[in-house]
Formats: structure tokens, C-alpha cells, sequence
């Protein structure tokens, strides 16, 4: 319900405050609890994150972060979803910074450009801000087990 309630609160804060068309901020893709964790993101960041999103990602990932309908033919260079149902969520935090920053390519031809020096590094923290939100909870839940830190043992 949380999740609902942050989504709907940066709907209607995009609507209210952009001098442009609204931003469509994307429902999110199961009303259900919120994760153990509790994710804390700032109305701020979400606020940037998706206005960002909207104006440098969408074009390619969706305006709801759904990605390419083909983002899975090997045949086809597509963009992935972000809104936890593709892969990304697999990827560590280090490694989505260094492909927003640095782009990506496919078979030496590239397929996503480099935002290094046309987006600040909390520009794209922002961003991953605002789609890592829209994961599901046990999405989002098992990508934080997966990045925490390892536990070094004492000696």
C-alpha cells in the first residue's frame, strides 16, 4: 500500500508542478506489500528520477520502463525493460551506473548511448532511483540480498 501511495503522490506532484504535458508516472505492477526492507527513496529523488527518466530514457525503455516488445531476440538490438520484469535487476548496483554513464554496446556496435558528462552522477542515481521503485518487492528484495555487502569474517 505504501508503494501505491509513494506512486500516486509523484503522480499528482509531476502534474501539479510540470508547466509541460504531466508526466505519466507508471502504476505499479502489484499492489502488495511493501518489501521487508521498507525501501526509502526521498519524494525529491523520485521527483528528479522520473522527470529525467521521461526526458532521456523513455524514448527507448517506455515511458513506463517496459522496455522493447522485442528487448529479448539476440537478433535485435532493444532496449530492456527497467520496471523489474526483464533482467536489469540482476545487474549490481556499480554495473547499472557504469552502463547508464558509459552506454553499451552489442556484437562492437553500440546500442545504448553514454550519458558521462550529459547526466551528473546523481542524475543517474536519480534514475535508478525511480525505476528500482517501480520493481516488485521480491524483486527489489532479492536485488538488495544480492548487493549487500558481503559479511567478512573475524579473525
Amino acid at each position: 500500500m505504501k508503494r501505491a501511495w509513494v506512486l500516486f503522490v509523484l503522480g499528482t506532484l509531476l502534474a501539479a508542478c510540470s508547466k509541460e504535458e504531466p508526466v505519466p508516472v507508471p502504476e505499479p505492477l502489484a499492489l502488495s506489500p511493501a518489501p521487508t526492507n521498507d525501501k526509502l527513496f526521498s519524494v525529491e529523488n523520485m521527483l528528479r528520477g522520473a522527470q529525467l527518466y521521461q526526458e532521456q530514457c523513455a524514448q527507448c525503455h517506455g515511458p513506463e520502463a517496459q522496455g522493447h516488445p522485442d528487448w529479448q531476440n539476440p537478433l535485435v538490438a532493444a532496449a530492456p525493460p527497467l520496471n523489474g520484469t526483464g533482467n536489469e535487476w540482476k545487474r549490481k548496483k556499480s554495473d547499472l551506473v557504469a552502463i547508464i554513464r558509459n552506454g553499451s554496446s552489442k556484437n562492437g556496435m553500440p546500442v545504448m548511448p553514454a550519458w558521462k558528462g550529459r547526466l551528473t552522477d546523481k542524475e543517474i542515481e536519480d534514475i535508478i532511483t525511480w525505476f528500482q521503485a517501480l520493481w516488485p518487492p521480491e524483486i527489489y528484495d532479492n536485488w538488495r540480498k544480492a548487493n549487500a555487502a558481503p559479511v567478512s569474517p573475524r579473525g
